[in-house]
């Protein structure tokens, strides 16, 4: 047996045995719901910055976006600015969310926004965009972990199995203390996260010769005329951004579709990716931090600052030059490569392999670093267990609890969240086996439907005059919407529509809020209601009453409000293919101002650049600041009086 699965049995044992100690430890210190779901509000600032952090992070750029950068090139590698992108989404809800949930005492988001709107109806949609979030996103995080294994013990573990034995360990945690052992645990995981991604990145610089070769290899990428993956662009896109909006010319339908990553992809696909700040799940997270100024720390220096420079220097290393490593065949034939240490197939149709199979490569020379670069990978897929929490919790509080057994006692309520969250668990286990070569479509899919908590957010944080009959209307539009220009629709309908997935490369996730938003806004107008907007009001006079007021911040809105929408336009809009020439021509190395491509050097201008905004807008506009006044909270659980 090779010394690399010595150390694999090694290290993922003391792993789990880990995170298996810190369940059984506080299995005696939960008591109440709010204790068990969300902490009793009394989450410390830095576990909360962390966990948060991890949760809206770490699966996805451990293994989805290299993989994405090695298919697509800088082009997609320009949604790395979603680091800025999920805080400025994040400014606009968390804080005021934090607020309602500290006065009226709720414990999850279904709560808040049915008593919001008085309607079961919306507490059932919220359940329900919950849920569509969190089956298909664990059983992503499921897949992941199934591939991870089963590449790296060489199939001795099968994915299937492996996905179970992830998932049983989460299972027990959990269900054993909740949030508890998560805040323990997730804490934790992306310490070994951020390691293992640094580590790699600096490991693919080695493997490609180091930063000066890496750049010298890539300005022969534009050269290359055959086509990139299987739509109608050339090479010349994996350093140069091609267009605004376009319609897509499929060449093969058998392979992949990864979509072309015009200005429209990009900023689309960033706001789709924000959709996990907007889930009912990171909702709970939020209402369980003890102090609203850790929203503007963990948006300006852990989200912003630190995953962006993860994500543009060390993601991208691994991305694009995973190229050179043997990984695409057409690199390879046309003798652009470096080395062959990779296998051939992994772009386009495998790109979930790459991270896996460069451990491959680490673990042919260093058993003890691969043992612990593993470890780093299996922890950025459990640190999303909180979707895990709060499916279990909506189901329990708002369903059963609400409509079937109504005096539930503390007891019985975390007894039946066990349950229930065994049965989540179930499910997304057969969806990821199920779906198991579409695993990037489940993780799409799942973020869109997050997205379109975004109308119902907008109503309760700004909008009073959207209607509980509108925003419903919406909801179920916008889910409509989503199923018809995903993956899931061309599988459902097949030739019924005429499009492919992300019409005119515009991503799911915002064609679902465009027209929930807009059937929101239709039916609101005709169903206003004096007595329903008299309720509203009194919450939005709660907001006013505890705003923080300053003049010079007023003087500030305009400004404020000019640089956002110039930043976006020029970072994620069509500004943004002013970058492919701005500091060099991508065909010529020679052009290159800093030595590397000019869309990569835009990138980072508009990283720090963000980091200014989002810093501005958090702090000095003070939109994740401390209110000014303590809020009295009427109840520590809302749940308690039926």
């Amino acid at each position: 047996m090779p010394g690399k699965i010595y150390s694999l049995i090694i290290f993922l044992t003391l792993f789990w045995v880990y995170c298996l100690y810190i369940g059984f430890k506080n299995n005696k210190k939960t008591i109440t719901p709010v204790d068990f779901f969300i902490f009793g509000r009394n989450l410390p600032p830095w576990v909360y910055v962390i966990v948060s952090t991890g949760t809206i992070f770490s699966c996805w750029i451990f293994f989805v976006h290299p993989g994405q950068i090695l298919l697509n090139g800088f082009p997609y590698a320009a949604s790395s600015l979603s680091a800025i992108g999920v805080s400025l989404i994040s400014l606009l809800f968390l804080r005021k969310q934090w607020m309602l949930s500290k006065k009226f005492g709720f414990i999850t988001p279904a709560e808040m926004m049915a008593t919001y709107f008085k309607s079961d109806l919306i507490r059932i949609l919220i359940v329900v965009l919950g849920l569509g979030f969190a089956i298909p996103f664990i059983a992503m995080q499921l897949s992941l972990a199934g591939i991870i294994l089963s590449i790296v013990t060489d199939n001795i573990i099968g994915s299937g199995s492996a996905s179970l034995l992830l998932g049983s360990v989460i299972i027990v945690y959990l269900s054993l203390s909740g949030i508890r052992s998560l805040i323990y645990i997730d804490t934790f995981n992306f310490l070994l996260t951020i390691f293992g991604i640094i580590a790699l990145g600096f490991v693919t610089y080695d493997l490609v010769g180091g930063w000066n070769l890496l750049n010298e290899s890539l300005s022969r990428i534009s050269n290359v005329k055959e086509t990139l993956f299987n739509v109608s662009e050339s090479y010349n896109a994996y350093l140069s951004v091609p267009g605004t909006i376009k319609t897509v010319e499929i060449i093969k339908g058998s392979s992949s579709y990864s979509g072309i990553w015009t200005s429209s992809m990009i900023l689309t696909f960033t706001i789709a990716i924000s959709g996990i700040v907007m889930s009912p799940s990171f909702s709970m997270l939020v209402f369980s931090n003890r102090e609203a100024k850790s929203f503007g720390t963990q948006q300006v220096w852990f989200s912003s600052f630190l995953i962006g420079f993860i994500l543009i220097f060390f993601t991208v290393a691994i991305g694009v030059g995973s190229i050179f490593l043997g990984s695409n065949d057409v690199i390879n034939q046309t003798g652009n490569n470096i080395s062959n240490i990779l296998p051939n197939n992994i772009s386009p149709n495998n790109l979930e392999g790459l991270v896996p199979h460069l451990l491959n490569v680490i673990g042919e020379y260093s058993p003890l670093f691969f043992g612990l670069l593993l470890v780093c990978g299996i922890a950025s897929v459990q640190s999303a267990s909180i979707i895990y929490l709060s499916s279990g919790a909506l189901l329990t509080r708002d369903i059963l609890k609400k409509f079937f057994i109504p005096n539930m006692n503390n007891n019985e309520q975390i007894f039946a969240f066990r349950i229930i969250l065994m049965i989540v668990f179930i499910f997304a286990l057969t969806l990821s086996i199920q779906s198991s070569g579409s695993i990037l479509d489940l993780g799409s899919f799942a973020l869109s439907i997050a997205c379109q908590m975004f109308v119902p957010l907008i109503a309760i944080c700004y909008f009073p005059w959207l209607t509980k009959n509108g925003v419903a209307f919406g909801i179920v539009v916008g889910i409509i919407t989503v199923f018809f220009t995903e993956h899931i629709g061309q599988v459902m309908f097949g030739n019924l529509i005429s499009w492919e997935k992300w019409p005119l490369t515009i991503h799911s996730g915002f064609w679902g809020i465009l027209f929930n938003f807009i059937s929101a806004i239709s039916i609101s107008f005709i169903t206003q209601e004096t007595k329903e907007n008299n309720y509203k009001n009194k919450v939005h006079e709660f907001f006013n009453d505890h705003k923080n007021f300053s003049i010079s911040r007023r003087s500030l809105k305009p400004s404020a409000w000019i640089v956002t929408v110039t930043w976006i336009f020029f970072s994620l809009g069509p500004g943004v293919i002013i970058g492919n020439n701005m500091f060099g021509n991508p065909n010529n190395v020679e052009s290159w101002a800093f030595g590397i491509p000019s869309i990569w050097v835009w990138q980072i201008i508009f990283w720090l650049l963000g980091i200014i905004l989002v810093w501005f807008l958090a702090f000095k506009m003070g939109m994740s600041a401390a209110p000014d006044k303590n809020i009295v909270s009427q109840s520590e659980d809302i749940g308690s009086r039926s």
